[in-house]
């Protein structure tokens, strides 16, 4: 009976602890959205005190981190959220990008390379490999990344996001326009990609015309040579990263 009592108690101040965690994170990230980054640090530090083994919440310090003007320990920070989570997206992409901000763009590179090959069945690698050779000026490595991703997740709406928002800056109205309304079929909350389809949409005089390339085979398009935006899962915004999905560089991770 004493056991049983002891287990329980052990189990519910995991739980508390766990749910104090969610707190800290939801206000840190209230924090972060107002620009107030050392308060936002503060509370996802409690978070992680909180809830250890949390890749979002060690991810969402490390954003905060980074905000504070410490980049070093900042990326100490992403690293140990990977090394929680060796799939987490988030994580890959603010070191990759830090890496890149800090002209370290054959690490960042290599970091994304990496990962893509020792996890090749992840959509999330493929998109970040894409992100990052797009960032180095291959347009064509990059785009051949996003039709890997695609491939394993056809319905995933940061690749056929950046896919349209690629068409888009090579002229290709049509097929961009294809792709962000299958990316917006996957995941309506985009507001970057809602408002780009807008504003193609009224450019090119469609109005509320579907265009007449069909998003729903991407395979049926061939590769076209063009020259991002983190993660899976947003707060304030996955990857918009620097491009027009649902998360910027820095967000902290919505959960």
């Amino acid at each position: 009976m004493a056991g049983w009592v002891l287990t329980a108690a052990i189990v519910a101040a995991c739980g508390c602890n766990s749910m104090n965690g969610h707190v800290n994170n939801q206000v840190g990230m209230w924090d972060y959205r107002q620009g107030n980054y050392v308060a936002a640090r503060v509370q996802f530090n409690r978070a992680v005190a909180d809830d250890p083994l949390n890749a979002s919440f060690v991810y969402n310090l490390a954003c905060a981190i980074k905000r504070t003007g410490d980049p070093v320990v900042a990326e100490q920070t992403y690293r140990h959220a990977i090394q929680l989570d060796p799939s987490h997206q988030p994580s890959y992409h603010g070191l990759a990008s830090l890496m890149n901000e800090e002209g370290r763009q054959v690490e960042a590179l290599q970091l994304i390379s990496a990962w893509g090959a020792a996890q090749p069945r992840l959509p999330g690698a493929l998109i970040e490999l894409a992100w990052i050779e797009r960032q180095n000026g291959d347009s064509l490595a990059s785009e051949q990344a996003l039709y890997r991703a695609l491939a394993l997740d056809p319905g995933n709406p940061i690749a056929t996001a950046q896919l349209g928002q690629l068409y888009q800056q090579t002229g290709q109205t049509e097929r961009a326009m294809a792709m962000y309304q299958r990316s917006l079929r996957g995941n309506w909350m985009q507001p970057d990609v809602q408002s780009r389809l807008a504003a193609l949409r009224e450019s090119n005089g469609f109005g509320g015309a579907t265009p007449s390339v069909i998003a729903a085979n991407p395979g049926s398009f061939p590769i076209a040579a063009y020259p991002s935006t983190t993660v899976p899962t947003v707060a304030v915004a996955p990857p918009t990263w620097p491009t027009v999905t649902s998360q910027r560089n820095d967000d902290p991770a919505h959960l």
